[in-house]
């Protein structure tokens, strides 16, 4: 009996404006059209740094993020990860079966999502503020 495939095992591949989706023994699983998004993130730099001021940040911009799963880490300005990262995805809420794009944020010491929140599918604007982390993109749309 086969193996199942886990999540792991995949493999992406971004055919813009689509996204494929194929399990590593190369059969399509899913094929959806890729929404892009620009923005910025931004937390406090006290939550990296102790010692920080109250009042700094450590910002950067997105220049490119699209819906389906993607994580980018947020890096201070030396370049190094901050220990928090960003998710954007369209999913359906399986009690419910709503579609959603989520945005949320991640503690990447333990994976866990800290805090998120959610839109309508190919809205306009999504965002996210918990005060210390706070995240704003824009749909691009080409």
């Amino acid at each position: 009996m086969a193996e199942p495939v886990n999540r792991s095992d995949f493999l992406s591949f971004v055919l813009a404006p689509a996204l494929f989706i194929a399990p590593a023994c190369g059969t399509a699983s899913e094929l959806e059209t890729a929404t892009y998004y620009k923005g910025w993130m931004a937390v406090k730099k006290h939550k990296v740094e102790p010692g920080a001021d109250l009042s700094e940040w450590i910002f950067t911009r997105i220049e490119r993020m699209h819906n389906q799963g993607q994580k980018i880490p947020l890096l201070d300005e030396s370049g190094k990860k901050t220990g928090y990262t960003l998710s954007l995805e369209s999913l359906t809420y399986q009690e419910t079966q709503v579609p959603v794009l989520k945005i949320g944020v991640i503690d990447d010491r333990t994976g866990y999502t800290l805090s998120y929140s959610w839109t309508e599918p190919g809205s306009l604007r999504v965002g996210l503020n918990v005060r210390w982390f706070q995240a704003g993109l824009t749909r691009i749309d080409e």
